[in-house]
């Protein structure tokens, strides 16, 4: 019989405990992963029915363009990271997959020559919303919230949220529509903007810039160094961003008496704010609206804060009512 080393064996059993360790490794802990397309149907499916995951978040991104310095994926990129957050923050909470399309991509709707927006049309867009909730429906969750990182799209997505709760509230299924995702993030992000006197408002410009600059996880992947030498096109002066705060209150204070609302207020286009000064230099049309050189990683740390504890917050208030409330 042939004899076997002691070297032999000791190399036999580093073999299989190194095999035992790669086995291990391949299996994640899933405990901690919330965006759904992340799982297998077999780990969602024991989320939903045996570990009370009894919610989910439908969020939209976009495909457009937002300067020179960052990547077309942006709402998309940002969508996926605020929903995460918001999720682990909230319990028993999944995130569905982002679509990457909204309503209205910028450039494409301002005939510019720059190639790369995708967008749906308003009422193709609803139904792909609509669709997304009625396969939470049949996925067995019981509140369903809808909201969007893009401008364009969320009266669809109001309207989609609505009709699918009328559609299935007897059947004990809610739908939401969360506005302060989109709507009191931007009011509360200028008043941030304001009180730490760096440039208001824009497209592509503090508030993307600094975020993205925060999410990426290698230097220059979401935000190419150029951001703090860009041209760009003159966002919300100081003294603008007070008079449209004055207006949306004026605004506020008439829908609550019961009075007809000035006209104005923010819209539901896409970038955010160029100012009408009648008197303001030609447009620098490259996707860019507002300064994005002071953007650090820092602020953009802040922002993500704001925005995860805007949507999270209305969640809340939304799950303590009684027809909502997580059945125990």
């Amino acid at each position: 019989m042939q004899k076997v080393s002691k070297a032999s064996l000791w190399l036999a059993a580093l073999a299989l405990a190194a095999a035992g360790i790669a086995v291990r490794a391949q299996q994640p802990n899933t405990d901690s992963i919330v965006e759904m397309e992340m799982l297998t149907h077999t780990e969602v499916t024991d989320k939903i029915h045996n570990k009370g995951f009894t919610s989910v978040l439908i969020v939209t991104g976009g495909t457009e363009e937002r300067g020179p310095h960052n990547i077309l994926a942006g709402h998309t990129i940002m969508a996926r990271r605020h929903a995460a957050e918001m999720a682990r923050r909230l319990g028993k909470t999944l995130v569905a997959p982002v679509l990457p399309m909204a309503v209205q991509a910028t450039g494409l709707r301002e005939g510019t020559d720059q190639p790369g927006g995708v967008q749906l049309p308003p009422e193709v867009f609803k139904a792909v919303v609509l669709g997304e909730i009625e396969s939470q429906y049949f996925n067995g969750f019981k509140n369903i919230f809808v909201m969007g990182d893009h401008g364009g799209g969320q009266a669809e997505m109001k309207a989609a949220a609505e009709e699918q709760d009328k559609k299935y509230a007897a059947k004990g299924v809610h739908v939401h529509y969360i506005s302060d995702f989109y709507n009191k993030t931007h009011e509360d992000v200028d008043q941030y903007f304001y009180d730490h006197n760096l440039p208001i408002g824009g497209h592509g410009a503090m508030l993307e810039t600094s975020l993205m600059l925060y999410f990426e996880s290698t230097p220059g992947s979401y935000v190419r160094p150029i951001y703090k030498t860009v041209p760009f096109d003159p966002g919300v002066s100081r003294e603008q961003f007070l008079a449209q705060k004055e207006a949306r209150k004026a605004r506020e204070a008439a829908i609550a008496a019961g009075n007809p609302p000035p006209a104005g207020g923010r819209g539901q286009g896409g970038g955010r704010g160029r100012g009408q000064d009648p008197n303001a230099p030609p447009r620098v049309n490259n996707g860019l609206t507002g300064d994005p050189h002071p953007a650090t990683k820092e602020i953009g740390k802040d922002l993500h804060e704001i925005i995860v504890m805007n949507g999270v917050t209305e969640i809340r208030k939304v799950l303590a009512q009684p027809s909502t409330a997580p059945q125990q």
